[in-house]
């Protein structure tokens, strides 16, 4: 089992490029995003709740993706500190089961993100789209870092775009 972990700030690109780099490969989607609707649905965002759910149903489905062998793409908001435990979870679950994870993490500058926040492709989807917002999320939580303990090919997804990402994305990991 392949696992493509890609990362980043909202408003990188994350979501568009995983769906290049499905239309290439063929790999399965996990959008962050849908196991907080999950949990938001009985649970206020950041509760103790909210978190542990969140967690559960995520490692549960990557659980499934290892015994079933199914490659997949992972969307994921790194908060540095945070998140360690999880990330370190999941390479541990990918590897128990001879699989493995290649880390992408997209960047851009902080006033593209900004400028992007808002784009009507957000608006349908349970996403930040306040740049307000955004901006705030970014100072509290750490949100423009890389994974201190893993390997990542970065890219800069203000200087190419999702089709460009994928296939570099494809090619450095000789997917």
């Amino acid at each position: 089992m392949n696992l493509i972990f890609i990362y980043g700030p909202p408003a990188a690109g994350k979501l568009t490029v995983a769906e290049k780099v499905q239309e290439i490969t063929g790999y399965r989607i996990l959008e962050n995003n849908l196991t907080n609707v999950t949990a938001l649905a009985l649970f206020p965002f950041g509760s103790p709740s909210f978190g542990k759910i969140v967690e559960e149903l995520r490692l549960s489905l990557f659980k499934e993706a290892v015994s079933g062998s199914v490659n997949m793409i992972f969307t994921f908001v790194y908060a540095l500190g945070r998140d360690d435990g999880f990330v370190k979870k999941i390479v541990d679950l990918v590897e128990s089961g001879n699989g493995h994870v290649y880390f992408v993490r997209l960047f851009c500058p902080r006033e593209v993100l900004l400028g992007r926040v808002s784009n009507a492709s957000r608006q349908h989807r349970p996403k930040i789209t306040s740049p307000d917002k955004l901006q705030g999320l970014l100072e509290e939580n750490n949100l423009l870092s890389s994974i201190p303990f893993v390997e990542s090919l970065y890219l800069d997804t203000s200087s190419q775009g999702p089709e460009e990402s994928a296939i570099n994305i494809i090619a450095h990991y000789r997917l």
